[in-house]
């Protein structure tokens, strides 16, 4: 990955890599990208499984979602992968979307998405529901990253 080394980088998990983690990498991107108050980071993200040999979009619902949110379709090229030592080394923060997935990451560089605006428990994965599920659980991540931004600039 080539990326710009004097940001900081957030890696966002979640279980495929197709709803939670995409949909908070692009909300970021997108408040980043219209930031006037200092936050700048780079963010990618990726998944517990592997998706292989078939490759998967993120679901049509997210992608839905962030262009209602966002007012574009940042997901429009996003490829489900999974996460590795090499992806989590080139990230400052890894957010991960449940408490249990904290395990698998340096304890000095791990958060929940609750955890970045200062709360407890996990993301509700929206897989399987319908549309108003997702749209609620994109509006929550970017309440999250919104309350988490302060947090985010002192990487």
């Amino acid at each position: 990955m080539n990326r710009d080394t004097s940001q900081p980088h957030v890696l966002f998990i979640c279980r495929g890599n197709l709803c939670r983690s995409p949909m908070a990498m692009a909300l970021l991107r997108h408040r980043v990208g219209r930031a006037t108050d200092g936050l700048s980071v780079t963010t990618s993200s990726a998944g517990y499984y592997e998706w292989e040999p078939f490759a998967r979009e993120a679901h049509p619902y997210a992608r839905r979602a962030v262009v209602e949110l966002c007012g574009s379709d940042l997901l429009a090229d996003h490829i489900a992968r999974s996460w590795n030592s090499r992806i989590v080394a080139e990230a400052d923060l890894v957010v991960v979307a449940e408490g249990w997935m904290s395990s698998d990451f340096p304890r000095d560089r791990v958060v929940t998405m609750r955890e970045l605006a200062g709360e407890h428990g996990d993301v509700e994965d929206p897989y399987g529901g319908d549309y108003d599920m997702y749209i609620a659980c994109a509006r929550e991540i970017d309440r999250l990253i919104a309350a988490g931004a302060a947090w985010l600039r002192e990487l």
